[in-house]
């Protein structure tokens, strides 16, 4: 019998409209023999409604205007399901087999939501409450990895209560600038500024400070973008092949989504050496982070010295027209909707 899975989209994140555009592909590409896929929008107020919005206007925010019903995830492990509330007040039972959270940012992959569906008793794509707590703070990553073994970016933490002078001097003496400024806890690359000198200093504090209070500061590296997506289990993960990010200048919220001007090279151009120790690198940080389902790990080649330094690790990466998980497994063999298939497989 078809399993159903749901679909939840949307969400009270800065990443809101990227959550809509990776989830309208998602819906289009799932296997309809396979699957009877249900939809949840969730508006950026935090409310659920269950709807049934084709995969455009799920891209375009239009799903907000069609007549909705409100629910909520199940509670009891028995009902494994969304309770469904009608406008007269009724309330149903949706089953549900499978939970697709393609949700980025704050309470969407940081573990919020995943220890919902734990106790909700569904499975769902993706990792656990751990590992998504651990991948979505930056520091705690970078501190997990490290132990590990994996070579990590270099950088140190301040909070939002900040002086300025004394993050302007710990700059001074841990590596100097140039650095960049980013939140530790958000994604699509939202609230990251370059920062050249002491005067551009307090802005980027500011803009980081708007989605986070923990900021982390690292230093810049002039470097190559690689990226690499894995599959599997924390006990057998596989690795994509690798692209790289072609970009004049910060790959940043700007450059990926509104005015695209980032490029992808899928293969990157790299050497066997470099090819093998960069997968082999995302494998053994999955494991390190207790992994599960999927990952899109983010990786700096230093241009002056050749070292390989992980950047950051990306737990429900975006399926977008132009998102690097999907495009990677392609390349390596495994088609867009067959990718779909086994992400199900894995939760189950």
């Amino acid at each position: 019998m078809k399993k159903t899975v749901c679909v939840l989209f949307g969400g009270n994140s800065s990443e809101h409209e990227i959550s809509c555009l990776s989830a309208g592909n998602v819906v289009a590409h799932i296997d309809k023999e396979l699957f009877d896929v249900i939809t949840v929008g969730i508006t950026k107020a935090g409310d659920w409604f269950l709807t049934k919005a084709t995969p455009n206007e799920i891209k375009s925010g239009d799903w907000q205007k069609l007549h909705n019903k409100a629910c909520a995830l199940s509670p009891s492990p028995t009902h494994h399901g969304l309770l469904v509330f009608n406008k007269n007040g009724d309330v149903s039972v949706t089953r549900v087999d499978v939970m697709y959270p393609v949700l980025h940012g704050k309470n969407g992959e940081d573990g919020t939501v995943q220890g919902l569906f734990t106790l909700a008793g569904i499975p769902f794509v993706g990792p656990d409450v751990l590992c998504s707590a651990i991948c979505m703070d930056k520091d705690i990553t970078k501190r997990v990895l490290s132990e590990a073994g994996v070579p990590v970016t270099e950088g140190f933490c301040v909070r939002k209560e900040h002086n300025v002078n004394a993050v302007h001097n710990e700059i001074i003496t841990t590596f100097g600038y140039p650095v960049v400024v980013k939140p530790s806890r958000a994604g699509s690359s939202v609230g990251v500024s370059f920062v050249a000198d002491e005067e551009e200093l307090a802005k980027a504090l500011s803009v980081a400070a708007a989605e986070d209070d923990k900021i982390l500061i690292e230093r810049a590296v002039d470097a190559r973008e690689i990226e690499c997506a894995v599959l599997g289990t924390t006990v057998s993960p596989k690795a994509s092949c690798c692209g790289e990010i072609v970009n004049d200048g910060m790959y940043d919220y700007e450059s990926k989504y509104v005015k695209n001007t980032a490029g992808l090279q899928i293969p990157a151009v790299l050497t066997e050496e470099e090819s093998e120790t960069i997968k082999a690198l995302a494998c053994r940080a999955f494991t390190a982070v207790e992994g599960h389902g999927l990952s899109r790990i983010d990786f700096f080649i230093d241009k002056k010295s050749g070292n390989i330094m992980l950047n950051e690790i990306n737990t429900l990466p975006g399926f977008t027209d132009i998102s690097m998980y999907p495009m990677l497994w392609k390349e390596s063999g495994l088609a867009y909707t067959e990718l779909l298939t086994e992400l199900i497989s894995l939760a189950r």
